[in-house]
Order: structure tokens, then C-alpha cells, then sequence
């Protein structure tokens, strides 16, 4: 495996052209690494017992009550394996793959952070100005909370900016879908009171999909698009994510959908199969396992000096944790040097994802579910390939909230 140093040096921002960094030749089902990865599965609470019973990864699905998964493994910066496990649809013969698109909760975060970053890179925003300088439609009140300190960017990519709203419910069929400004006003049909300031901003860390939604309304205040058109031209189409979408309710015309399942693995979200989440930037991120890894890929190059999606410095500065809080600007950052990891988990209501970047390596993982108890199961896959894989970060350790004495 490679080994990365910071380099220092600043890439430009050009042409897109990182799809070349994503191709490489897969692994095959009779590598060693790869039995071990779909045979060796334990139950979490077994960890540690050498003579613990261990299984395949359709049998795990089947214990948890998860249809299917789709799983895409990255090493030195290469997609080497991409593929499926079990259904679309419980009870249904309908095959998942590596361009089946699943529901990717919170991970829509990530792709959110690289809009925001790339916009940067352009000189479109500075993370650390008052957002209502870009904001138009909708503005962040005057309170005692903004008296000294104003939100910044910085703040909302990093949960510390101290907005209300942890998460957001997801719609059903036939249920009429809030505007991103009835979102923050907590207005109807949205599901949830308005998203407001609930203290100082950069005061301490508190999780908010209702701020990053403020940034949702931000960027279309900016650029003049609407969010789907965002991400397709700052992020999905530079990088060759032709799979993925943030268009809500997904149309059944996108194909190969990865249905909606409860915690028994039921169908659910009828007649349609599949929810939908306006609350784009937050949750509404619809995407394959191979779309996935190839932003893993664009960051991991570009926070180590040999990719240009976004340039060096700027790529560093999302990897670093934000005073107060786990997170850099967006992801989940743990371990330091070769343990150094960047993860960001999704959980809507019938679907459960966890997409993981390791810096030093050029390695990491994305798992997609399609139930609500998909969690317990990408929990076992993952801890499966990183003993196949060899990884030096450990999911016992590497995924706990730290505390932040000492910040």
C-alpha cells in the first residue's frame, strides 16, 4: 500500500478530469482477500474471540433482515471491488449491483461539503464569512446568540454553527414535499418546527441537518441553480457520478432502485417502494456504491497533492477537525497518521449507509443498505474487510465519538 506525505503543494482547479483516477483492474472473487472478506463475517459481540463462529455476507443480510447491499472496496486509489448482495426487492429476483442506487441519508452531507468547497476553490464563498452576505432568501435572525459571533460556513460544514434540527423525517408516497424554505420555517407540509439558532454560534458541536440546509438555500441563492443542478455541475458530473441524483421523489425512470425495506426486512414505502427526502442537502442523496468510492477517490488524491478536485490546501482544511467538534468541513475525521480515517454514515428510514476514506493508504469502503436495520449488517461487512484488507484503523476504535477536552 502507499504511503502519502503532505505535500504542500496547491493544484489548480481545472477541467474535469479525475475520472482516470478510478479505473483500475478489480479483484477477483477467488482472491484470497476477497473470500475472506464474504466468508468471514462475525457478530459484532463475538469480536475478540478467536473461535467465534463467522459467515457469509448473504448470511449476515438474512440474520439482520436486510435484503441487500451493494459494496464498493477501494485500494491505492482504485475502485478493486464493486458489487452486490441480495435484492432490490425482498421476496423478488432482482439482482443488486455496483450502479444500483440506494438512499444515502447523511452521506449527502459529503457531496454537499464538496459543492460548498469546490465554490470556494472557485472564489464564489469564503468559509469564514457571515453566510448572510450570500444569503438572499432566506436570512439567519439578529439574536443575543449572534451578537458576538455570526455563522459562517466553516461552522455549518463542521455542526457547530448552533442550529436547531438534528434530522429531518422522510415523506411517503403521495405526501406533498416542503420547499427548502418551508424546511427552515417550519412550515407546512414540512414534518418539523423551524430551524433556528439555539446557541452561540461556535460554541461547542451539536449535529444539524436544519444548518445544513441553510446551506442548501445558499448555494441557490449563489449560483442561481437549483440544488440538483448544483451538485450535477460542481460535484456528480466532474467526477463521473452518472448514477447518482438529488432529485426527490427519484422517478422510477432512473432504474436499477434499490426498494425500501423495514426493520424485518418487509417492504416498505408502497405503492412506489421508496421514500423521498427534500431535505436535499441533508439526506436527499440517491447513489451507487461505484459513485460513492469515486469521491472517496477525489478527496483522498486531492487532500494528498495529486488530484485537482479541489486543490491541496483547501482538501487539507476539510480534513482537519473544526475546534469543538468531530468533524472537518463535512466529514467525520478519526486516528492520526496511517489511522487517520474520514467516514460520514447515512440512515433514512429504509435505508442505512456508511462510506469511510483512509488518507494515508489511498483505501476505504462504501456499503449501502436497503433496510432500516441495514447498520448491524454494514457494521459486520465492514469489520470484515478491514481484517481481509489488512486496514490499521479498527472500527472498535475508529468510529467513537472523541471528546473534545482540551479543543
Amino acid at each position: 500500500m502507499r504511503r502519502f506525505a503532505r505535500t504542500g503543494l496547491t493544484a489548480c482547479v481545472c477541467a474535469p478530469l479525475f475520472l482516470a483516477v478510478t479505473s483500475a483492474e478489480p479483484l477477483s472473487g477467488d482472491d484470497p482477500r476477497i473470500i475472506a472478506f464474504e466468508t468471514r463475517l462475525m457478530d459484532r459481540e463475538a469480536r475478540g474471540n478467536p473461535d467465534a463462529a463467522r459467515r457469509t455476507i448473504e448470511e449476515a443480510l438474512a440474520i439482520h433482515h436486510v435484503p441487500g447491499a451493494a459494496v464498493a472496496i477501494i485500494e491505492d486509489g482504485k475502485i478493486v471491488w464493486a458489487k452486490g448482495y441480495g435484492t432490490r426487492l425482498a421476496g423478488e429476483d432482482m439482482p443488486i449491483d455496483g450502479e444500483t442506487v440506494f438512499s444515502a441519508g447523511s452521506i449527502s452531507k459529503m457531496i454537499n461539503a464538496g459543492i460548498i468547497l469546490r465554490m470556494v476553490d472557485e472564489g464564489l464563498l469564503d468559509l469564514d464569512r457571515d453566510v448572510n452576505d450570500y444569503l438572499t432568501s432566506w436570512k439567519v435572525e439578529d439574536s443575543a446568540f449572534t451578537a458576538e459571533k455570526k455563522v459562517t460556513l466553516r461552522m455549518i460544514l463542521s455542526h457547530t454553527a448552533g442550529f436547531s434540527i438534528h434530522g429531518f423525517p422522510d415523506f411517503e408516497p403521495g405526501e406533498e414535499l416542503p420547499s427548502a424554505l418551508q424546511t427552515l420555517n417550519g412550515e407546512p407540509p414540512a414534518k418539523q418546527g423551524p430551524v433556528r439558532l439555539i446557541f452561540t454560534p461556535g460554541e461547542r458541536m451539536q449535529y444539524s441537518g436544519g444548518g445544513i440546509t441553510v446551506s442548501q438555500v445558499l448555494i441557490e441563492d449563489v449560483t442561481g441553480l437549483s440544488y440538483p443542478e448544483a451538485a450535477r455541475k460542481y460535484v456528480l458530473d466532474p467526477l463521473g457520478m452518472t448514477r447518482s441524483t438529488f432529485v426527490n421523489p427519484l422517478p422510477a425512470t432512473h432504474g436499477n432502485i434499490a426498494r425500501a425495506h423495514d426493520r424485518y426486512g418487509v417492504p416498505a414505502a408502497l405503492p412506489r417502494g421508496w421514500e423521498a427526502m427534500p431535505e436535499l442537502a441533508a439526506s436527499g442523496l440517491w447513489t451507487s456504491a461505484e459513485d460513492m468510492a469515486r469521491f472517496v477517490i477525489a478527496l483522498e488524491e486531492s487532500t494528498n497533492g495529486e488530484g485537482d478536485f479541489l486543490s491541496t490546501d483547501l482538501a487539507q482544511d476539510m480534513m482537519t477537525r473544526v475546534p469543538m467538534s468531530w468533524h472537518g468541513l463535512g466529514p467525520r475525521l478519526n486516528g492520526e497518521g496511517e489511522t487517520r480515517v474520514f467516514h460520514h454514515g447515512g440512515a433514512n428510514t429504509s435505508y442505512r449507509a456508511h462510506m469511510e476514506g483512509h488518507l494515508a493508504s489511498g483505501d476505504g469502503i462504501i456499503i449501502l443498505t436497503n433496510s432500516t436495520n441495514g447498520r448491524a449488517a454494514w457494521r459486520e461487512i465492514r469489520k470484515s474487510a478491514e481484517e481481509a484488507f489488512d486496514w490499521p484503523v479498527t472500527a472498535e476504535t475508529g468510529f467513537e465519538e472523541p471528546s473534545f477536552e482540551g479543543q
